[in-house]
């Protein structure tokens, strides 16, 4: 009798989510690309800068006949680089795409006005809070994104630790 029930998501939302997930996938593929092209030239003694600085000076290196690259290892540099090109193509596509599911949803639009929310969290949120209605109060919805502290509590002394955690990472991040 005390357990709390959560309402189903639409076919719309579970729609967008899926969309967000596949966005974050492609995300964390084109990370895993860059590192490993940043490996790949290590191992030659070649060592770029971090992050997206570092694959913009990637053609420069793969032109540069001094630096003891082998024609096989340019050749796979080169098929990474447009891999990562690909990548971010495609998530610049999915954001795209999220942003205008984000300015037809009316949910999304009022909570884009709440300054430091843009059109993907306030899509993601949309999608996965569902019907906010069905939250008892304030700290349901918060412990549902795991932003609320952690309970220790006995013998009507109650202790209260650090953030949990344990909810939605997507939408803390």
């Amino acid at each position: 009798p005390t357990m709390r029930y959560v309402a189903a998501k639409s076919a719309e939302q579970q729609a967008l989510s899926a969309l967000h997930r596949l966005r974050e996938a492609r995300i964390a593929e084109r990370v895993q690309t860059n590192n490993q092209i940043h490996a790949l030239l290590l191992e030659f003694g070649i060592a770029l800068p971090v992050g997206v600085r570092g694959i913009t000076q990637l053609p420069m290196q793969l032109m540069d006949e001094t630096n003891g690259l082998p024609v096989k290892a340019r050749q796979i540099l080169q098929r990474q680089l447009e891999h990562y090109r690909l990548l971010k193509a495609e998530v610049e596509e999915l954001e795209r795409e999220i942003a205008a599911e984000a300015r037809q949803d009316d949910v999304a639009l009022r909570l884009m006005t709440i300054p430091g929310i843009g059109p993907i969290t306030a899509s993601q949120l949309s999608a996965d809070a569902g019907n906010a209605k069905d939250y008892g109060n304030a700290r349901d919805f918060a412990a549902s994104l795991g932003l609320v502290p952690r309970q220790y509590s006995t013998g009507g002394k109650s202790k209260l630790l650090g953030i949990s955690k344990r909810g939605d990472k997507s939408l803390r991040r």
